[in-house]
């Protein structure tokens, strides 16, 4: 005690000496800043503030303001938007914002006024920020008050739990209970008198999280029993309250219909009140002066935390409530909340017979599924029953919401010798006690059920050890028990991670991560019909929004989980997340084990390859060209930010459009995208339209696309467009079904959940990829910190960078737009981006580094390029090169008809893509440049991704200082390349049979070199199928030269499904003088096709471990795949099945030689595979496998 009296007089003493903070700063707020389109303006500024940011208080001022007027349009939008009378000056708002115990002051206002008769808006203006100490005599009030809470508020050490047996009751409303000899006899327990009941009940928790009020229900509390006649008593609180005695909305938990207590028997006796102070406990409290008549199961919107009644009052019928009175009070008031799915819906209320008033439902149909009406009336009624009608007379149908009726005089207090109602056993729970966790870096919250448990160990277990991370796994009911009194409630995530934040004595033992390991549904109480099959025990909860009726307001919010600072919770549009936050959308163990595989196999980097240092950005027509603008200018920024990636662009107005009877698409578009897809990418960013079933309005990707993709290598997705991934839904989406999809798809998924601003989206889509691809202490960041950061960053309209002007970029929104993202998949994952630089040194032995002429690649030229790894001496590894031709502007081809063509610029052609050797961190190769470039003598551009053969270190890099132009002479050469195409395998003979899906490869040489720059000017490598201009692919993106030479290489293609029967395909390829050659292939396709293959292990005789390795014909097809381990007596001893990809024609499977039983003996056994693919039979061959122990 002495120590902390000693601590805070020091602590007094330098706030006493403090001097006052000043800051002055000047503004010029740009075009974008006070744009008036979907939301009013707002501007934020944010400063960070020292430790002892509690002992001083902060005002701000505009200053030399400057303004300009509205114009007409900006009228029309804000009387569209508000309409509301503006202030003649700006009203600045300051207040503290906290993050992980950081300060930091915001301060925001909204720069439109009405001053002079005009409406104007603030340009430019000083903002004078100043922070004044508190007078000595408040700095002490704080300081002891800070004192005292320190000293006599802590966490229990243990949860009454830990010990002792224990079980559940509950309660559906507050009131008085009885327990009886039955309940605890369900329980186990034999003497009542011996019975103690503990906990808080259903009432919905305070979601902003103070200490005060933490601390008084930390743990669980013993309640105190009344024995009247021998009747034990309890007072126990339902999942409704009120706020006050004449309050008319109720506050209803939206995660239970029940109040939970629990129950144990001990040797001493419980906590017993007499009458009096048992009746003087909770009478008369806001509940004794409410009646409430509501029924849940029905909902407009599938979103939002509230539900409307059953049954429906269509037009002319109507609904009966009786309400008996016991007040003794004739007086009250009376709220009816009505809801309705069509506007002007209007309904009459009666009270005994008598019309009270007309309510009528009107909302915009812009974005809205229905709407809502509420309206008090005072009343006066000497009946002791009263009858409330509530009938349609316009539109309709409507829905009750409640009744309520607000007493002027309370309800007699309980007859506690009366009949009172009992509490429901509901069963027993085993001991915990979670409040005696050890400090975590990560938290992994599993469903009750806890059927994803192995799973969720498994992946414990591997940041454990691979990542050093302290993970504390936890089951949801477990956390219900000791933080929110047994009764779910999303509430006791927070309150949990709190408790482990507030036990940390420094920021790094602060938790980290939550990773929510389980699906939820949006209605927690799962009572609408397409929930009624799903249980509870199987799922998480999630934080839904008040708003239940739009798709732009109504929000579901994990970010919520993660805001845990003191006071924070109720208003997360402008609260900073402490912890990053992200979602397994996962109900049974496949699903697990698919997430799970998908995470650990993505971070022990197997698939390691350049495609890693690609990044895709796709953009949407329409809007005015909006889409296809925000997404090259968030692609131009990031590419200046982080230039060592490979940057690609697909623009739908690029592309030719087709017309059909189903609608417009962009099926060059697709293929090309399809294709990156296939073969990987570090990221694959869209901006545009979408649903939960497909990207843009012409369905240039669809939720199949993602639900039945076969590749390796796994992208992070991010989707800045509305309703890509509602994971609180009850039906598929494009989000979960990339994430969920065993053989391909995405290993994360960052995208929206409802409707989202078009013009607003590139903030969120910005901010984020500047924080998922920033290196954090010399590692890559891990996504879900990135979503953290990102979306911190818009709260404090922080200045991310600066644009090609100089001009600074600040992303701020403070709406529920950004709300709407949410991250599906491992926060604690980051991507693999490299972390070590490689730099070109010369071309064609001229430097690089702008001290001399710059050197120049012409068509023609056999070009020579040596680089090296940065502080790379012992470097021993693979780099591989794309060499880009000189950017084109590119002009957009109106397919929307808007004013004027989108142009951008972009690098089309590709004039070298090939791997080499890096020996001692050095590296030298040569390419040969074809004639298809553009001939700008403009600067092109190589990017470099380089890993050593472990694949433990990755470096990337870049060179711009060359030019691309001019020519070589000629050589005199008209013969075109040697081609060698097969389908599925190199053993594939001319007029064989295939599968429906057929891989092919196409082996291409040339003694002067390949072209595969596409041009688009006919020099491609073309694959076409029987002579279809619908089934004609462009390979050039697929091509990369064989190891070390530009004289040969490869492309491949996995044939879309073709129709049983006989087929034919050619295919072109040309080299870089221009001579094309062609070759022509036949084939027959057979549906359900056996695969072939062969089978060995890499070791044989095995003694820790073998690894299976099954060459097959069907590479890029989901092979399902059994393994059985038999003795020679042909007793089965192992099975194992699973389904999977391989890009290559060989599929591994490791297995550790256990059994289930334990592990094989030395001795001789024999193993059979059996494969199948596209819906095949099994084809199966069988080896021996000899076993020795030590």
């Amino acid at each position: 005690m002495k120590t902390k009296v000693w601590r805070y007089c020091v602590a007094v003493l330098f706030i006493l000496l403090a001097m006052p903070l000043e800051a002055q700063q000047f503004f010029n707020l740009t075009a974008e800043e006070v744009k008036i389109d979907s939301v009013l303006p707002r501007f934020v500024y944010s400063k960070p503030l020292s430790d002892d940011y509690q002992d001083s208080i902060y005002t701000a001022t505009v200053k030399y303001a400057e303004y300009v007027d509205m114009t007409v349009a900006d009228i029309a939008n804000y009387n569209r938007l508000s309409g509301a009378a503006l202030p003649s000056q700006v009203a600045v708002n300051t207040n503290i914002s906290v993050c992980r115990k950081k300060g930091t002051l915001v301060v925001s206002f909204c720069p439109l006024v009405f001053r002079n008769n005009k409406y104007q808006i603030l340009a430019s203006f000083m903002l004078d920020v100043k922070a004044k100490v508190v007078s000595r005599s408040l700095a002490k009030a704080r300081l002891a008050s800070r004192a005292s809470s320190e000293e006599g508020n802590e966490y229990a050490a243990h949860s009454v739990l830990a010990s002792g047996r224990w079980a559940k009751i509950r309660v559906p409303e507050t009131g008085v209970y009885r327990l009886t000899e039955s309940v605890i006899r369900q329980a186990g327990f034999t003497n009542i008198n011996k019975v103690k009941i503990y906990g808080y009940g259903g009432n919905l928790q305070n979601e902003s999280l103070y200490a005060s009020e933490i601390y008084a229900n930390d743990d669980l509390k013993e309640v105190p029993q009344c024995v009247v006649n021998g009747n034990h008593l309890f007072f126990g609180k339902g999942p409704v309250s009120w706020s006050s005695r004449t309050s008319s909305r109720r506050t209803r938990n939206p995660y239970s219909d029940y109040g939970y207590y629990f129950i144990t028997q001990a040797d001493e006796a419980p906590l017993t009140v007499d009458s009096t102070e048992f009746v003087s406990s909770f009478y008369p409290s806001n509940d004794f002066y409410h009646s409430i008549h509501e029924v849940d199961g029905y909902a407009w919107y599938h979103g939002g935390r509230n539900l409307y009644d059953k049954t429906p009052i269509a037009l002319g019928d109507s609904m009966r409530v009786v309400f008996s009175n016991t007040t003794g009070d004739a007086n009250g008031n009376l709220t009816v909340n009505v809801s309705a799915g069509v506007r002007n819906t209007g309904v009459e209320v009666y009270l005994n017979g008598r019309k009270l008033g007309t309510q009528y439902i009107s909302f915009s149909t812009d974005y809205n599924s229905g709407g809502e009406s509420s309206s008090t009336y005072s009343i006066q009624s000497n009946l002791k029953n009263d009858t409330i009608v509530i009938k349609t007379i316009a539109g309709g149908p409507v829905r009750l919401d409640y009744v309520s009726m607000a007493w002027k005089s309370p309800k007699p207090v309980p007859c506690l010798s009366g009949n009172l109602p009992v509490a429901q056993y509901v069963h027993n729970i085993t001991n915990q006690d979670h409040h005696a966790d050890a400090l975590a870096d990560m938290v992994i919250i599993i469903p009750t059920s806890q059927k994803l448990l192995r799973q969720a160990q498994r992946l414990k277990a591997f940041h454990e050890s691979h990542d050093g991370l302290r993970v504390n796994l936890v089951p949801a009911d477990e956390l219900y028990n000791e933080f929110s009194s047994g009764t779910p409630d999303a509430g006791a995530y927070r309150r949990y991670l709190r408790m482990l934040s507030d036990k940390a004595t420094t920021e790094a033992d602060m938790p980290k991560y939550l990773l929510l390991f389980g699906d939820c549904v949006w209605d927690n109480r799962m009572l609408i019909p397409e929930c009624q099959t799903l249980s509870p025990d199987d799922y998480l909860l999630c934080y839904e929004s008040e708003n239940s009726f739009s798709d732009l307001y109504c929000y579901v919010s994990d970010s919520w989980m993660g805001i845990l600072s003191e006071g924070a919770g109720s208003n997360p549009t402008i609260e900073q997340q402490d912890v990053a936050v992200g979602r397994f959308p996962v109900s049974t163990p496949e699903e697990a084990k698919v997430m799970v595989d998908k995470t650990i196999n993505y971070m022990e980097n197997k698939n390691a390859g350049s495609w890693q240092n690609t990044i895709m950005y796709m953009g949407d027509d329409g809007n005015d060209n909006l889409h296809m603008k925000d997404e090259d200018e968030v692609a131009e920024y990031i590419a200046g930010k982080y230039p060592d990636f490979q940057v690609k662009k697909v623009m739908w107005d690029a592309y030719q459009r087709e017309t059909s009877s189903v609608g417009n698409s962009y099926p060059d578009a697709t293929k090309i995208i399809l294709q990156q897809q296939a073969n990987g990418a570090l990221i694959m960013d869209y901006a545009g339209h979408g649903s939960a079933g497909q990207l843009s309005h012409e369905r240039v990707v669809s939720l199949k696309d993602f639900s039945t993709a076969t590749n390796a290598n796994l992208p992070l997705w991010i989707t800045a467009a509305c309703d890509v991934m509602p994971f609180d839904g009850v039906e598929d989406n494009i989000g979960e079904a990339a994430v969920l999809n065993a053989n391909g798809g995405a290993v994360a998924f960052y995208g929206t959940t409802r409707t989202v601003y078009a013009n607003r989206n590139k903030y969120m889509n910005r901010a984020f990829l500047q924080r998922v691809l920033s290196l954090k202490d010399g590692k890559p960041m891990p996504i879900g910190e990135a979503h953290r950061l990102a979306q911190n960053d818009l709260v404090l309209g922080n200045v991310i960078g600066y644009d090609s002007k100089g001009q600074p970029i600040k992303e701020t929104d403070q709406t529920t737009n950004r709300l709407q993202y949410a991250l599906l998949g491992d926060p604690a994952m980051p991507l693999n981006i490299p972390t070590q630089k490689v730099v070109v040194d010369s071309i064609n032995g001229i430097a690089v580094d702008g001290t001399t002429e710059l050197p120049v690649l012409k068509a023609g030229m056999i070009a020579k390029i040596d680089g090296h790894v940065v502080n790379g001496d012992a470097f021993n590894g693979v780099v591989t090169t794309t060499v880009l031709d000189s950017k084109e502007l590119i002009t957009c081809r109106m397919n929307e008809s808007t004013d004027e063509a989108f142009q951008y610029y972009d690098r089309t052609k590709t004039l070298y893509n090939g791997s080499d050797s890096v020996r001692a961190g050095k590296f030298s190769f040569r390419l040969a440049v074809s004639k298809d470039i553009n001939y700008a003598d403009a600067p092109g551009l190589i990017t470099l991704y380089a890993a050593n053969h472990d694949k433990t270190v990755l470096a990337h890099g870049m060179c711009d200082a060359f030019n691309v132009g001019g020519s070589e002479l000629a050589k005199n050469d008209s013969i075109g390349p040697s081609i060698y195409c097969y389908l599925n395998t190199p053993s594939f003979v001319n007029g064989g049979n295939v599968n429906p899906t057929p891989f092919f490869v196409a082996e291409v040489r040339d003694k002067d070199g390949i072209n595969a720059t596409g041009s688009g000017i006919g020099h491609d490598l073309q694959l076409i199928i029987d002579g279809d201009v619908n089934k004609t692919y462009n390979l050039n993106n697929n091509f990369t030269y064989d190891f070390g030479t530009y004289t040969s290489g490869s492309t491949y293609y996995s044939i879309p499904e073709l129709e049983a029967g006989p087929h034919q395909l050619q295919f072109r390829a040309w080299d870089i003088q221009n001579n094309s050659s062609t070759a022509t292939l036949t084939f027959n396709v057979i549906k359900n096709l056996k695969p072939s293959f062969d089978l060995g292990v890499t070791e044989n005789p095995a003694k820790n471990s073998t690894t299976f390795i099954i060459n097959h014909d069907r590479a890029s097809a989901n092979l399902n795949i059994i393994i059985e381990v038999f003795d020679t007596s042909g007793r089965k001893l192992w099975h194992h099945a699973e389904s999977g990809v391989s890009a290559s024609g060989a599929y591994t499977i490791k297995w550790d030689l256990s059994t289930g039983s334990g592990t094989l003996r030395t001795g001789i056994y024999l193993y059979r595979v059996q494969v199948s693919s596209d819906g095949s039979g099994y084809e199966s061959k069988t080896k021996k496998l000899i076993v020795i122990n030590n």
